[in-house]
């Protein structure tokens, strides 16, 4: 199978406004994440507090699942 690429990755360029929004989004995204989980961490909404642990936890353990399957996966077919 021959695949030949007619863009080399290396040359790819993007524009300095292009850039600063990138960085831009990704600073706000951060930000809001940042404020959003500083109300659980302080203790004043413990209610709140347990319900991050428990999403955490349960991302935690969906991903542990998902690991699992790939695993089993590769180990069934590329056995």
């Amino acid at each position: 199978m021959n695949i030949s690429v007619t863009v080399d990755p290396l040359e790819w360029q993007i524009s300095q406004d292009t850039a600063n929004s990138i960085v831009a989004w990704l600073a706000n995204t951060i930000g809001a994440a940042e404020s959003v989980l500083r109300v659980p961490d302080t203790g004043h909404d413990k209610r709140l507090f347990f319900k991050v642990v428990f999403c955490l936890y349960m991302l935690s353990a969906l991903a542990r699942l998902v690991s699992g399957l790939t695993v089993a996966y590769a180990g069934i077919f590329f056995a």
